[in-house]
């Protein structure tokens, strides 16, 4: 796809950080962005910030239900994969990973589930809660929603039967 030209534009300042320079203002400094191609339709593109990540047990019988809020990216998987592994040391015969507060799950957090589901086997019943899209839909890409036990609701995840 060859960009359209015309649409070239200057780029919006930063906050603390003088406007750059553009054809007629003088010379750029070497290196300087002169303009961004706009390829968006005119919309803002704001940074995305991380929201910070809680992981909380609760107890059910005996069930241990791991409460995950936030996002599951690189910099919060190893706290998830670290709170996984100490769940899994107490030898519960059901572990349920409630997922529907997570507002984002990339790769890592999917491995660090795929790889929490197969530390799991055989001893214990790892069930996993993918209520929203953002859970859901890199479980169903991947086709990891075919390896693992997925469940829509804390509730159902604790009341459903054994898998055989």
């Amino acid at each position: 796809m060859i960009p359209d030209l015309r649409r070239l534009r200057r780029p919006p300042a930063e906050p603390g950080f003088p406007a750059p320079r553009g054809r007629g203002e003088g010379p750029a400094e070497p290196g300087a962005v002169r303009a961004v191609i706009d390829v968006s339709g005119g919309r803002q593109h704001t940074t995305r910030r991380h929201s910070p990540l809680t992981v909380s047990t609760e107890h059910c019988g005996r069930t241990l239900v791991l409460v995950v809020a936030g996002d599951v990216d690189l910099h919060t998987a190893p706290a998830v994969r670290l709170a996984l592994e100490l769940a899994l040391r107490r030898s519960p015969s059901r572990l349920v990973v409630d997922l529907s507060l997570v507002q984002f799950l990339n790769s890592v957090g999917l491995e660090v589930l795929l790889a929490a589901h197969h530390r799991a086997a055989p001893r214990t019943d790892l069930r996993v809660v993918a209520a929203t899209r953002a859970v859901w839909r890199p479980l169903q890409i991947t086709r990891l929603h075919e390896q693992l036990t997925i469940h829509a609701s804390r509730a159902d995840a604790i009341a459903a039967p054994a898998r055989r």
